[in-house]
């Protein structure tokens, strides 16, 4: 390790132990500066060319990181190592990217505090994840085709069940209200006519929650009028929606998401929550979609051994998480408060 060639200040000679770790590591004062680094953040800065000789020693440790790190960055690690300085617990752990002479690098760091109480110094360790998120991401980008793919799936099924089996059906009606059959009661005639009723409705309830056209049309707040009136008629819930008239269209992978979040919220209200009423909110929050869905039932239950999250739930968090938003679930006593967050703007 160099620097601290002595034990200064409370800091234990087992420090120079840290050469045998791959991961890079940092020791700074309470002023922030560089007085000691182990080869392996050695040769880290000499690959990105950081600091000068002796290897950044004496430095100014975030100026290390000046134009080729994101400025919120340096301000979320600054205020990070602050807190550790002032004594707040750690450690503090956090991603960022690196613009390196041979392109971006991911680096995961973390820091803790040690030394003694009058001279603390902050260990600072380094270690690259380019690969670990490189894999991360094109996970996500695999995911989110499959996602769309699923989509696509549910509009062409949607259009089929409309196109072809329902006007079939629609068409065995009208033929058998035109039939006359003398062995037929009018009550089997009416029971005909009854089930391919149902059965016409059930098609059409069908397409809608497999792709409703609304969306398209009316876009989010539309929609989900429309699957609220729909979902209490369905089901004697009633829903209050406190949505603004002039609730802006946003981009199509956002009303997607936000609308399979409140076809599953409300799936589960009823179902699992056994919720007699509900209520759909949406608005806009700085540069933030949210969408929040309310049921008065069983709420969050404790129990002993923790269940394991269902598919809904993790297909809600998941497709707000490729758009860079997130869900959460809180205790409304009575009931539950789901809230989906989804940017305005992104990817």
């Amino acid at each position: 390790m160099k620097g601290l060639d002595d034990p200064i200040n409370g800091l234990n000679p087992a420090i120079f132990a840290l050469d045998a770790l791959t991961a890079g590591v940092t020791m700074l004062n309470a002023d922030g500066r560089v007085v000691a680094i182990n080869e392996a953040f050695a040769d880290f800065m000499r690959q990105n060319a950081l600091g000068g000789e002796p290897r950044g020693m004496g430095a100014d440790y975030l100026g290390l990181y000046a134009g080729i790190v994101a400025p919120e960055d340096i301000d979320a690690v600054a205020v990070g190592i602050q807190r550790l300085l002032f004594g707040t617990r750690g450690p503090f752990r956090y991603q960022f990217k690196v613009r390196a002479p041979h392109g971006l690098v991911w680096i995961k760091l973390a820091a803790v505090r040690v030394g003694l109480p009058q001279a603390p110094f902050v260990m600072v360790t380094h270690e690259e994840i380019t690969s670990q998120r490189r894999a991360q991401e094109a996970l996500q980008e695999a995911t989110a085709r499959l996602l769309h793919a699923e989509d696509d799936e549910r509009r062409r099924i949607a259009r089929e069940l409309h196109d072809s089996t329902a006007q079939y059906l629609t068409g065995a009606k009208l033929l058998a209200s035109q039939l006359v059959v003398a062995e037929a009661s009018e009550a089997a005639k009416a029971q005909v006519d009854a089930l391919l009723r149902q059965c016409l409705e059930e098609i059409r309830s069908l397409t809608y929650l497999l792709h409703p056209p609304n969306l398209e049309q009316f876009g989010l707040a539309g929609a989900i009028r429309h699957l609220a009136d729909g979902f209490a008629q369905r089901t004697g819930m009633s829903i209050a929606l406190e949505i603004a008239p002039t609730f802006p269209r946003l981009r199509h992978a956002s009303e997607i998401a936000l609308y399979r979040v409140t076809q599953e919220a409300l799936s589960n209200a009823h179902r699992h929550a056994n919720s007699q009423k509900a209520t759909l909110g949406l608005r806009l929050v700085d540069d933030m979609v949210l969408l929040t869905v309310r049921d008065y039932g069983v709420g969050i239950r404790p129990s002993p051994a923790p269940a394991a999250p269902g598919v809904g739930l993790s297909s809600m968090r998941l497709r707000l998480q490729l758009l860079n938003g997130r869900l959460e679930l809180n205790d409304a006593q009575p009931g539950l408060r789901i809230e989906a967050w989804a940017p305005i703007t992104g990817r």
